[in-house]
């Protein structure tokens, strides 16, 4: 039973990182975009620079959607460890269980779902750029940001099934790769 767990935690986290990283290559079009705005606001070339800028925008939301998931899985995310510092790691699993259940989830499942409603609406009305030069189909956006909070609940249950697996499975923190509590960066 936990090695199925633990496989399923596995398998969403491999789907959750393919995502990220190929939404990556995102980086390399918006650099390339951002430099071609940049480059011809310096010329004076006459372009539609409103939807340019909403474009820029549009790929920030889309490579930060597409990377929150995964960002969780191996907990580079927000976190406030001043309180879990001087656990050890099975009482950081304690709290992660804790949390996960009575805190994320909960408010991940709320927002995700109504997100599908926020996109519908934004769909039906055919939302638009407030500016008369900017961008149509604004539900596009929408939708990916909404995608986004279904893959962090995605994350969520994979880190979760994991916590499960070292709490109540007798196996190693490396065998499980939990990855929680405080990190430390080489940069």
């Amino acid at each position: 039973m936990m090695s199925a767990l633990l496989k399923v935690a596995e398998g969403l986290r491999r789907l959750l990182e393919v995502i990220a990283l190929s939404g990556g290559w995102l980086l390399v079009v918006m650099a390339c975009l951002t430099t071609f705005d940049v480059t011809a606001r310096k010329f004076g070339m006459d372009l539609p620079y409103t939807k340019l800028q909403e474009l820029e925008w549009h790929f920030h939301a889309v490579i930060f959607s597409l990377w929150m998931g995964y960002c969780y899985t191996i907990n580079a995310h927000p976190r406030v460890d001043s309180f879990t510092e001087r656990l050890t790691h099975r009482g950081r699993a304690w709290v992660e269980l804790a949390g996960c259940l009575l805190l994320a989830l909960p408010y991940i499942a709320l927002v995700s779902y109504y997100s599908i409603d926020y996109v519908a609406t934004s769909y039906r009305m055919n939302e638009q750029s407030e500016s008369s030069l900017g961008l149509t189909h604004r539900w596009i956006i929408k939708g990916i940001f909404a995608a986004g909070l279904w893959l962090v609940a995605l994350g969520i249950l994979s880190v979760l099934l994991r916590v499960i697996v070292f709490l109540f499975g007798n196996k190693s923190e490396q065998e499980v790769n939990l990855q929680i509590g405080h990190v430390e960066s080489d940069i």
